[in-house]
């Protein structure tokens, strides 16, 4: 017997891997072709504290200046390289590339496990062209590391074949990596939570898997957290742009729930105070306004859920001025057309997949299922703060996979048999 197939074997489960390959080369094309990496925006902050923090100095924009406004997570990755490499964003392409890899193999384990073969191999290939996952290749980002963590954590969660204390212990590994990466995760343990118990109606069983992760996931986050507390005189679990995010998200001057500076006359009031100390007074500002109209607050939350799902060229914009210096501005265009048009036809397919799950599964199963749930947890944890195209880049692997589940359905695509 053959314990290994060749790679241009024709069985069903070698395709998974041609799947692969093709993402990987289109990716690698684009490193090498198409843009050098030139940080901005948040990119630029990452790539400045992964520099201070190579050189000794600490997280934080100069020598001298420490902070928490971000999670570390990926700036001490990126750190890692810059200690063994120097200044060079090669490694951090590489990690990139396997990243992205990462996210469209775990995507098809997820796809099969709950559907079949033909909607995980659409979904490889979906992701596999997916511009935005190309494109965040040359960006300096949180959301390529975060999403692989995540995906990482929800194919160790749903593995029944393993010890449930034996996955407990991964997942609250992975997680509390993810946590270092994106405050996000933090309330991703219930989720797995309610998976499981709808699953097995194990509730005992299940609440005590989960204080395990919740106890790895505290005993690692527990020095980064005494860290910030001893910088600000006060408790902050991971980060301190929490307050910030909410009040952009909720004020006076918001219209679309986008990013925007904090105006004069408020920052003239938080002169002399801690980013913890501000993001507190932030935080405070958001609440009240938000308990002054709280039915203005439930319309607006529901438009910018709209407004996070219009658009999908941040890959672009984050890439515009490598683009630019190796290209000129005429390429910019084009590039967004493609990537909008693809998010948009996407984003149609995907929201009709949630009609065809619950055709094929039940409404009551397609409310609860994985897929919707995780979609509405990002898309929802957004849509009460700051919104922005970014935001919804952690969601696309389940966009992609009830997308790859309306096209069996319209293509009427049987499921592949294996001859055992």
């Amino acid at each position: 017997m053959k314990l290994f197939k060749p790679l241009w074997s024709t069985q069903p489960n070698n395709f998974y891997w041609w799947i692969l390959l093709i993402a990987l080369l289109l990716r690698l094309l684009w490193a090498i072709a198409a843009v050098p990496i030139v940080p901005v925006s948040d990119c630029n902050a990452y790539d400045t504290f992964a520099q201070n923090l190579a050189n000794g100095y600490g997280y934080g924009w100069t020598p001298t200046e420490r902070t928490a406004h971000w999670p570390p997570g990926t700036s001490f990755v990126y750190s890692i390289f810059y200690r063994l490499f120097g200044h060079t964003y090669v490694p951090i392409i590489i990690l990139n590339l396997l990243l992205g890899i990462t996210i469209i193999w775990c995507a098809m384990q997820l796809a099969e496990k709950w559907f079949n073969q033909q909607v995980a191999w659409l979904t490889g290939l979906l992701l596999t062209l997916w511009p935005v996952t190309i494109q965040f290749t040359t960006v300096l980002s949180s959301e390529l590391l975060f999403t692989a963590l995540f995906l990482v954590a929800l194919i160790i969660w749903f593995n029944e074949s393993t010890s449930l204390w034996l996955r407990a212990l991964l997942v609250g590994l992975v997680l509390a990596a993810a946590c270092y990466v994106r405050s996000a995760t933090l309330f991703i343990p219930i989720l797995l939570l309610l998976f499981r118990w709808i699953n097995t109606r194990e509730i005992l069983r299940s609440f005590a898997a989960i204080i395990v992760v919740l106890i790895v996931m505290s005993l690692l986050i527990a020095p980064w957290s005494i860290r910030n507390t001893r910088l600000y005189g006060q408790f902050v679990l991971m980060s301190t742009n929490t307050g910030v995010a909410l009040w952009i998200g909720n004020n006076p001057q918001a219209v679309h729930g986008g990013h925007m500076n904090v105006p004069p006359e408020i920052n003239e009031k938080t002169i002399g105070m801690n980013l913890a100390q501000r993001s507190a007074y932030l935080k405070a500002l958001a609440i009240d306004y938000i308990k002054q109209e709280p039915l203005k607050f439930i319309t607006r939350t529901f438009k910018k859920l709209i407004n996070l799902h219009k658009r999908d060229t941040i890959g672009v914009a984050w890439n515009e001025k490598g683009l630019v210096y190796r290209y000129g501005t005429g390429v910019l265009l084009p590039l967004k057309i493609v990537s909008q048009g693809y998010w948009l036809a996407m984003l149609g397919l995907a929201l009709i997949g949630i009609i065809v799950l619950g055709k094929q599964q039940g409404w009551i199963t397609m409310i609860i299922h994985p897929l919707v749930v995780i979609w509405g947890y990002f898309a929802l944890g957004h849509a009460v703060t700051e919104i922005g195209d970014r935001y919804h880049f952690y969601s696309i692997p389940m966009i992609a996979i009830l997308a790859a589940l309306t096209l069996t359905y319209l293509l009427k695509i049987k499921p592949y048999i294996v001859n055992k």
